[in-house]
């Protein structure tokens, strides 16, 4: 090998960790909101039980002699996840579509997408200093900053009520540089940290039902591809039939749910055979009449977490009882 091509080598053996980023250590991804196609975390943190400052309205001042202040605002109690990434990306249309179609998907409601446009506006470069005050200087720089001589900054901001408890959101997409872009998300919750193996009690049932017409129900579990009911699924079953017991002018479709793997047309039924299953159990079990009981399959059709990993499949992967109306 000639003393050219051994250079060539050495370089490319020194430069293979700037080229290969990886997730910065204890990282992960929030399971409600995916990241970006090849895009790496460069900053994570999480607050249990927190207070976040929700803001939705510009800076603004009363008088000259008056400090600029933020509006429409309200605190939120909660646990916090924070999410930077970066994203190699030449195009920010690319990346605030992808967001906007994805959150949609997963069950967010959008309250705002708002491009920057003048410095204390939402998005400008002032109001995402003052809203983020708290990042440090280089996170904050990645999305307030920018070398492309122009600002390219979104704000979206939103809110979830699914998975038995309300969760917000707020996302900023910044083009620092041609080729180099920053998405920073917030997500706030009361239980932002989905478990499936939190059952809900009767009381919960009912509570979800009345507010929602639905309740999710976790700790309902079946072999995979199979509808046959796991033991395990007691507790889960016990409560559902205590509610029944409990309101006996309730009605309700039991609903299967599947995640996006494999044949869509199987998933379908498989997730109704899922939902038959159960109200037999409930039916033999329990002597709960199967005649208030109509199972229905949704199959991989209206997930509350993305399918693009193991943990949101998981999590689509549930029953559901909808308030029947006569």
């Amino acid at each position: 090998m000639n003393l050219i091509n051994k250079s060539l080598l050495i370089f490319y053996l020194l430069t293979l960790p700037v080229l290969a980023q990886k997730d910065i250590e204890g990282s992960k991804d929030h399971p409600l909101i995916p990241r970006f196609p090849g895009s790496t975390i460069v900053y994570f943190n999480e607050v249990e039980n927190g207070t976040y400052e929700y803001t939705l309205g510009p800076l603004v001042r009363s008088s000259s002699e008056e400090d600029f202040k933020l509006t429409d605002t309200r605190n939120l109690q909660g646990d916090i996840t924070r999410i930077q990434y970066k994203v190699n990306e030449t195009d920010i249309s690319k990346v605030v579509n992808y967001y906007e179609h994805s959150l949609k998907q997963n069950g967010f409601e959008i309250i705002a997408i708002t491009k920057a446009d003048k410095p204390m506006e939402v998005a400008g470069r002032n109001w995402t200093l003052s809203v983020f005050v708290d990042l440090a200087y280089k996170e904050k720089s990645n999305i307030a900053g920018t070398k492309t001589g122009k600002e390219n900054r979104y704000y979206i901001a939103g809110h979830i009520h699914r998975l038995n408890k309300k969760a917000y959101f707020t996302m900023v997409i910044n083009e620092f540089n041609e080729g180099e872009i920053y998405v920073h998300v917030d997500i706030i919750g009361s239980d932002t940290k989905t478990d499936k193996r939190v059952v809900l009690s009767a009381d919960e049932i009912a509570q979800n039902i009345n507010e929602d017409g639905y309740a999710i129900i976790n700790g309902i579990y079946f072999d995979k591809d199979k509808a046959d009911i796991k033991e395990d699924s007691e507790p889960a079953l016990e409560e559902i039939a205590k509610y029944l017991k409990q309101n006996m002018g309730v009605s309700l479709y039991v609903v299967g749910h599947t995640g996006m793997l494999g044949n869509l047309d199987f998933q379908i039924a498989l997730s109704k055979n899922r939902a038959a299953a159960v109200i037999k159990a409930l039916s033999n079990r329990f002597n709960i009449s199967s005649e208030r009981l109509v199972p229905q399959g949704a199959g991989p059709l209206s997930p509350i977490t993305t399918n693009q990993n193991i943990d949101g499949r998981e999590i689509n992967q549930r029953i559901e009882l909808v308030l029947k109306n006569f």
